[in-house]
């Protein structure tokens, strides 16, 4: 006849040394890419002093629809990736984004964008198509980091307006450095954002001042004006 209470006593202690295990682990930190910029500028428009908008902004609020972004496989979803050499990843289990990274990466755009020329996003609601409204769509191919480093995003972007007419086919590289540890990635990817957003809003500006028949380039882009690319 098999004795069960040998058995029994070791599942039990499997089982406790697991409860165990589970308890010493240390929690997922969890990293947003919406840095202290963005509660500036909330703290600033509550109390009605415009305070982040750079000087040469004007007074009137742009209108944006900022799509959603398209990334990598390999960074997507919200483990952190960093660059581990020789072709090699590590997916971080501990270190985690707030929301998928594309949300994150979308979400730190239309900040910047806000936070630089006082763009309102609409992206979901509607609009009755009185003023223009620049849709921005982004594929990102490279979301790149290597602790301690530097960071590099690497992006494919248009402009159009909600009439489907495209304006601008861009590709911007950015690259930060960053110190050492996973904080100064994450500080690296938004410095990296704003920067990318500085470019989408220089463009903007740069389209609604000019006259519809007039050339802009931009440095890596293609105007539509001049080039029959994303017709």
């Amino acid at each position: 006849m098999v004795s069960w209470l040998p058995i029994c006593r070791t599942l039990a202690g499997v089982v406790a040394c697991a409860a165990l295990a589970a308890c010493s682990s240390p929690p997922a930190r969890f990293h947003s890419l919406l840095g202290a910029d963005a509660d500036a500028d909330a703290d600033a428009d509550a109390d009605g002093v415009a305070v982040s908008a750079p000087a040469q902004a004007p007074v009137r609020t742009y209108l944006v629809d900022v799509v959603a972004v398209r990334v990598p496989p390999s960074v997507a979803g919200r483990r952190l990736v960093v660059q581990a050499g020789s072709g090699q990843v590590d997916v971080l289990e501990m270190d985690r984004w707030a929301s998928p990274v594309a949300d994150e990466i979308r979400a730190a755009l239309s900040s910047g964008l806000a936070l630089q020329i006082r763009a309102m996003d609409l992206h979901g609601l509607p609009y009755d198509g009185r003023r223009p409204v620049y849709r921005v769509a982004v594929d990102v191919q490279r979301f790149d980091a290597w602790r301690g480093s530097h960071v590099l995003i690497d992006a494919v972007w248009t402009m159009r307006t909600a009439d489907d007419r495209q304006l601008l086919t861009c590709r911007s590289v950015v690259q930060e450095v960053v110190s050492a540890g996973i904080d100064g990635v994450v500080e690296g990817h938004r410095r990296a954002l704003k920067a990318l957003a500085s470019q989408m809003a220089e463009a903007l500006l740069a389209y609604a001042a000019a006259p519809a028949d007039v050339a802009r380039p931009m440095p890596g882009c293609l105007d539509s004006a001049t080039s029959t690319v994303g017709k």
